[in-house]
């Protein structure tokens, strides 16, 4: 019984996650989530107090999910360029997911949730990157002098410019805007040796 209410659970938030993210928080309402989950909206009610907590709890998974990718990207990377190559690679992905519509919404109308999940940036994302440079010094890909809190203001202000609903308008460029920056911030980290990995990502 306990695994079937987990299932029936899951596939709310799932698919409440990939409708919101799509069409904003707005204009769907929990009897739109539970015709498109083919539940009852008793069921949804259920496991979530309103609609407020269930966005809540979709973005709980959602940054827990991307600490986690960040982790993976870290064990599997063979150095710490790679490590990089494979965070913008990865970050657009996340980008792509979120329509300009979720983010205005989300900032409107959410502001509480929207000013909690801003501290990914500075709770998850700049350890990363002080990480990344920490083992790129060390292995002798990225130059010593680098001073990590002098970058961390040109990299908050780059997640800051990307992930806003007039930038998502046309993810196309916005994918650009991230490769310019992504390519800008590696040939500015690398040595000669980073250099030389670096060219062999990007050829």
């Amino acid at each position: 019984m306990e695994t079937a209410s987990y299932s029936k659970k899951y596939i709310i938030l799932e698919k409440a996650s990939l409708m919101f993210t799509q069409y904003g928080t707005q204009c769907l309402s929990m009897d739109d989530i539970a015709n498109e989950c083919g539940v009852s909206k008793r069921t949804v009610y259920k496991y979530f107090q309103n609609k407020a907590d269930l966005i809540n709890q979709i973005f709980g998974i959602r940054i827990t999910r991307f600490s986690e990718n960040l982790g993976d990207i870290t064990i599997k990377s063979e150095n710490a360029v790679v490590e990089l190559h494979w965070f913008f690679k990865y970050y657009k992905e996340v980008i792509s997911s979120y329509s300009p519509t979720f983010i205005r919404d989300f900032k409107r109308y959410h502001l509480q949730f929207f000013l909690k999940y801003s501290k990914v940036n500075n709770e998850i994302i700049l350890p990363f990157f002080f990480k990344n440079i920490e083992r790129g010094q060390l292995e002798g890909l990225y130059k010593e002098e680098l001073d990590r809190e002098e970058l961390s203001p040109s990299i908050m202000n780059m997640l800051g410019y990307i992930f806003n609903d007039d930038s998502l308008t046309n993810i196309e460029n916005a994918h650009g805007t991230l490769d310019f920056f992504g390519k800008l911030l590696m040939h500015r980290l690398v040595t000669v040796e980073g250099l030389d990995e670096l060219n062999t990502l990007n050829p």
